[in-house]
């Protein structure tokens, strides 16, 4: 009986790796399963480069230990106030190290100056090195925070290229009562130490507070005043303060306002009370609204509290979170729009990350994200509003990365983002991979999870998440990657192999945008164009910002150089297609189960035609050795039929050109070859009611994968 001939055209082979849709109903344009493949936008699939060390790199002056101390990165943006200078900030253990990224090699660019952290470690931490650091720049300064430290604040002196630190303290207005404040509305002559403490706080004290509280206790048997009202509404025509006019205001059980005194939030001194220790820090800080936040404690009492500093004018005000008014006071006590202040969420545990989102803060917590915004789109100490948009939290705060401000990041169940309604500004959770990618997130180990780490390329709009395999023992390795495409809103996952010479590996990553400054001599000359020189014969030169040079734009890779014990900074980009040059590792993708339009015949596929584009660049060697073509391609096709794990057919080179390229000894670097698609037919062998196709690649050569077509013949009887 003659055969029903069929055919399909694939050529946007690039949703991704999809796991979470069955054998009969998996989406066309996605892969089963893949690895080591880059997704382009123009609708290719192609092979990622190899990791290597940066060209003329350069050894830290450091050494990276490899036990479970945590190593971090992250960027210093308008460094002193200069406009497009930038700095990495590395984090070493107990010590911050600092990288200028105004050129390459980006290694070769670190500063003399560091930070040792230990000199911020408050009592009980558990030591400098065990925490991560986050980072907040504001007018050119930098504010660095972690709970094993008390926060602080780093200035850069362009001029000397040095910088000073100085340590933030928290202050806040005290507006917790010490006592039962049920009491309060009765007079009492034997008051305790808290009562007394409460009395003074309310403004009973100071010059006239205090005038008026003895004069109380002198009218009244030494007996302590109510704390119902202040002590001025007592004041008399002449502006003093008098008992009886005191007493005739009724304020029945109401309570007065307190909050005179100022106190450091950390150690909380009260006289003649107990000292209240806070026992943890502050792991979690952002810039918002010329202000700094700070969140992140996880004692019971603290942990729900987010403190913000007033609208800064200076940096040495980061430490001032409260309003500058004394709210007991008789005049001027209002809260002005621009104070510093503490913001409570009872609900919030946990708090690991702060980000300026628009008008908004947005506030990740281990149980939920909340959102603070102010009324009208502007934040102000006087007016706001808190809003819970999910209770699914964020894991670990080094998977949180932005997307054109856009925040996405790691729970312990998915990847999420948050979009807003256009209407209300309100923002909804939404999970990227529960219809996507799950099966493959739930088996990424717990560990793993929270030693994984995020950076965005705002160049090529990509998100990559760095995390270690199961199970691997160094602390910092990272050898997996989780890619999101924004634009294709496609995951494909990589794998780093470890070379067999050296245990060189990645530790870390930072995108670098490729464009930076940096302070520049240059030569002084007069209007005639005659060298400028001192009387002593020096030559005059001056000190300035250099215009932005651009460099490359790329995800830079913070690595641990085995040899040394060092790290040094590499990428992505080594067209030899061997990581660290001489460890193989292997580019596929296997496409969908293909039923060829129907779930019932048995089909085979006479043929199967492939695209491809040459991506040789010309030739190397000579005419007594030969020549050989510079990033040669190879592609080798497989099939599978009827769901077997186990191919149906050996793999065939894919990748076949029509005619033999001229080499031009003159000019090596040329490749003639007259068409820009290399086309290939395959006869694919093998039958069964579905089949799937995997394209692989070979040791050393590069493929570019456009799209393919099949021919299917499908018997008319089952």
């Amino acid at each position: 009986m003659p055969q029903r001939i069929s055919q399909k055209v694939v050529n946007t082979f690039i949703k991704g790796l999809i796991t979470e849709a069955g054998e009969l109903t998996f989406p066309e344009d996605a892969s089963i399963d893949e690895l080591n493949c880059l997704l382009d936008r123009d609708g290719s699939r192609r092979r990622r480069l190899a990791v290597e060390v940066e060209e003329n790199n350069v050894l830290s002056t450091f050494a990276v230990t490899s036990s479970d101390f945590e190593f971090t990165t992250g960027r210093w943006t308008n460094v002193g106030g200069q406009a497009g200078l930038e700095f990495m900030v590395v984090q070493n253990n107990s010590t911050l190290y600092f990288y200028n990224l105004s050129s390459e090699p980006y290694s070769g660019n670190q500063k003399s100056f560091s930070v040792d952290l230990t000199t911020f470690e408050h009592a009980g931490s558990t030591g400098a090195g065990t925490a991560k650091v986050q980072l907040a720049s504001l007018s050119g300064d930098l504010v660095v925070a972690s709970s094993a430290i008390n926060p602080f604040y780093i200035e850069y002196d362009p001029t000397a290229d040095t910088i000073s630190t100085e340590q933030i303290t928290p202050r806040v207005r005290d507006f917790d009562w010490q006592d039962d404040t049920q009491a309060y509305s009765e007079e009492t002559q034997t008051p305790s130490n808290g009562r007394k403490y409460d009395t003074a706080n309310a403004g009973w004290s100071g010059e006239k507070g205090e005038a008026a509280l003895a004069a109380y206790l002198a009218a009244n048997d030494d007996e302590y005043p109510p704390l119902t009202h202040p002590w001025y509404s007592g004041k008399d025509a002449s502006g003093n303060f008098s008992v009886a006019e005191w007493e005739k205001v009724y304020s029945g059980t109401s309570l007065t306002g307190n909050g005179h005194f100022v106190l450091d939030f950390f150690n909380k001194v009260r006289d003649g009370l107990p000292t209240e220790a806070e026992s943890t820090r502050f792991q979690a800080i952002a810039a918002f609204s010329g202000r700094i936040f700070y969140a992140g404690l996880t004692s019971n009492k603290n942990s729900g509290r987010i403190l913000f500093s007033k609208q800064l004018d200076s940096i040495s005000e980061a430490g001032r979170c409260h309003q500058q008014n004394d709210p007991t006071a008789d005049y001027s006590s209002d809260l002005l729009d621009t104070d510093g202040g503490v913001i409570v969420i009872p609900e919030a545990h946990n708090i690991q990350k702060l980000h300026a989102l628009g008008a908004n803060l947005m506030v990740f917590a281990e149980n939920g994200v909340w959102q603070i915004n102010g009324v009208d789109g502007v934040f102000r100490a006087t007016e706001y509003s808190i809003s819970r948009i999910t209770d699914v939290g964020i894991n670990n705060a080094s998977t949180f990365v932005t997307v054109s401000d856009i925040p996405m990041w790691w729970s312990k169940h998915g990847i999420h983002t948050i979009s807003f309604d256009q209407v209300s500004g309100r923002g909804q959770e939404q999970n990227l991979t529960i219809s996507t990618i799950q099966t493959f997130f739930d088996k990424i180990d717990g560990n793993a999870k929270q030693r994984c780490i995020a950076s965005y390329d705002e160049t090529n709009k990509r998100v990559h998440w760095f995390y270690p395999s199961n199970g691997t023992g160094d602390y910092n390795k990272k050898n997996q990657v989780l890619t999101l495409d924004i634009s294709l809103q496609s995951f494909y996952p990589w794998t780093v192999a470890d070379s067999a010479s050296n245990t060189d590996y990645i530790i870390g990553a930072e995108y670098l945008s490729g464009f930076g400054s940096d302070y520049i001599n240059f030569d002084v000359y007069t209007a005639n164009g005659d060298d400028v020189v001192t009387s002593g014969g020096d030559d005059v030169v001056v000190n300035k910002l250099s215009q932005l040079a651009q460099a490359d734009s790329a995800v830079a890779l913070m690595i641990y150089e085995a040899a040394s014990g060092k790290m040094t900074i590499g990428f992505f980009q080594n067209s030899g297609f061997l990581d660290w040059g001489d460890a193989n590792y292997s580019s596929y993708a296997e496409a969908g189960y293909d039923f060829m339009g129907d779930l019932i015949l048995k089909k085979n596929a006479p043929y199967l035609q492939v695209y491809l584009r040459p991506t040789e660049t010309g030739f190397a060697g000579s005419e007594e050795l030969g020549y050989n073509p510079v990033r040669e391609s190879s592609l080798l096709v497989s099939s599978y039929w009827d769901f077997r794990n186990n191919t149906s057919s050996s793999p065939q080179q894919a990748y076949r050109l029509k005619y033999t390229p001229v080499v031009n000894e003159s000019a090596l670097s040329t490749w003639d070859y007259p068409e820009n698609v290399v086309t290939t037919r395959l006869k694919m062998r093998g039958r069964g009611r579905s089949m799937r196709l995997r394209f692989e690649s070979e040791q050393g050569k590069d493929f570019v994968l456009l799209g393919f077509g099949i021919l299917s013949a499908a018997n008319t009887r089952f």
